[in-house]
């Protein structure tokens, strides 16, 4: 259980708008992925609001891509064959080597048996028939090094192992994958599409070869119209690694937006809170309505309250400074002592979702996770939703989590962001939309 250390509510009640602000609340920090390297690409403009279908995230790299088992064993090698060379240009040993047709759908078995091939040297791989292969070569943790698809071997020849990552682009998503682009993080352009004009259909994949193990990636789906279908940042291709594309989800039918702020005013009176110790929240100003939070490990946030809706989608788009530990959110709930707290850490890009119950911190029904989808240095556009008994959250438009929930049968929206070790931190918001699911 996590105690309260600062509480303050206030509330406003200007123009017939009433708006409630809460700031105060420690929340866990996150502690599952170490801060990375944040892109400078332009942050996301828009994205498709969801809908309650739950999707997947992308998942850790798999280990050996299955091949197979009719393969040649490296214990049944004929006397004649031709010879493949292989040279470990990488930083790591070498202790597994598959070799296997490329119409196989297994591995097969470890060609070095029991031998190594240390960092700098090379071995010598007999008996291979005139055909065509793919090959694949693993660390002692059985970690991919590199693979190398439909190399024809018909005569003796080398293979110059370099580490080079690979990247396996699988579409789950419902729309047609036109173009890929695939950057590094610290790169202001997305380059060239990858794809080259060959499209990624539903349940198809496609694999981006010879990328650097030692560079952090951005990765974009785009489909025939030129809108972005899904985005991962900061991806480490340490061998492999594979990405479901799930898409971002489309707004439920019966939605009606109620509310809707891009902050380029104040008409609807934020920030009507004399500045304390502890948080100052600055009316908006050029676009953008923005807190700052004074204190270390305090959690402030401002109600939305015209109505209180029992079934809705509300998202807001949401910038921490760079460089800090603050993070952002989003919440629903009656009160300052009852909510559910959607909060995003851009630093570390990971999301969790908290309920507050009766003033205390209940166990988290979403623990800090990891999510590529989340932008480390720029907006991210946050969203949750309440339709038919599930609460759902989203990142850029993407599920990143559902649970199954009838608490708090109506309630009101807040929107701000979080300290932890960093004081004096400013979280800034834009695009706040509100709808109402009809029945």
């Amino acid at each position: 259980m996590i105690g309260k250390r600062w509480i303050l509510l206030i509330v406003v009640l200007l123009l017939g708008v009433s708006l409630a602000c809460n700031a105060g609340r420690v929340t866990p920090k996150p502690t599952t992925v170490a801060p990375t390297e944040a892109p400078t690409k332009a942050p996301p403009t828009a994205t498709t609001e969801p809908t309650a279908t739950p999707r997947p995230t992308a998942t850790p790299k798999p280990t050996a891509t299955p091949k197979p088992a009719a393969t040649l064993k490296p214990t049944e090698v004929p006397e004649e064959g031709f010879q493949l060379e292989i040279i470990n240009q990488s930083s790591r040993d070498i202790e597994y080597v598959y070799i296997s047709q490329t119409d196989a759908e297994e591995w097969g078995d470890n060609w070095l048996q029991s031998n190594v091939i240390p960092a700098g040297e090379s071995y010598i791989v007999t008996g291979i028939p005139a055909g065509v292969y793919d090959l694949q070569v693993q660390d002692e943790n059985g970690e991919v090094i590199e693979t190398l698809w439909s190399a024809e071997i018909t005569e003796d020849t080398f293979w110059n192992v370099t580490g080079g990552g690979s990247l396996e682009v699988i579409n789950n998503s419902e729309d047609i994958i036109a173009e890929l682009y695939v950057s590094p993080s610290d790169s202001d352009s997305w380059g060239d599409d990858q794809l080259g004009g060959v499209a990624i259909k539903k349940g198809g994949s496609y694999i981006v070869e010879g990328l650097s193990n030692d560079v952090l990636y951005d990765v974009k789906a785009v489909d025939a119209e030129g809108d972005a279908i899904e985005s991962i940042y900061n991806v480490s291709l340490n061998g492999w690694y594979t990405w479901y594309v799930v898409g971002r989800t489309d707004l439920p039918s019966n939605a009606v937006l109620r509310f809707e702020d891009d902050f380029s005013n104040n008409r609807n009176n934020w920030a009507q809170i004399p500045e304390t110790d502890n948080v100052h929240y600055i009316p908006p100003k050029d676009g953008e309505y923005c807190i700052l939070i004074k204190s270390t490990e305090l959690t402030a946030w401002e109600w939305y309250e015209p109505f209180r809706p029992d079934q809705f989608v509300a998202e807001v788009a949401c910038k921490p400074d760079e460089g800090t530990d603050a993070t952002c959110g989003i919440g629903f709930g009656p009160d300052g002592d009852n909510l559910y707290w959607f909060e995003v850490s851009p630093e570390t890009q990971t999301y969790a979702l908290f309920l507050l119950q009766d003033d205390e911190w209940q166990e988290a029904p979403i623990s800090w996770t990891e999510s590529k989808n989340i932008v480390p240095t720029g907006w991210n556009y946050l969203s949750i939703e309440r339709v038919g008994g599930y609460f759902s959250v989203f990142v850029n438009g993407v599920m990143q989590g559902q649970v199954e929930s009838n608490i708090f049968p109506t309630g009101r929206i807040g929107i701000g962001g979080a300290s932890y070790n960093d004081g004096n931190v400013t979280v800034c918001l834009d695009d706040l939309r509100v709808w109402r699911i009809e029945k």
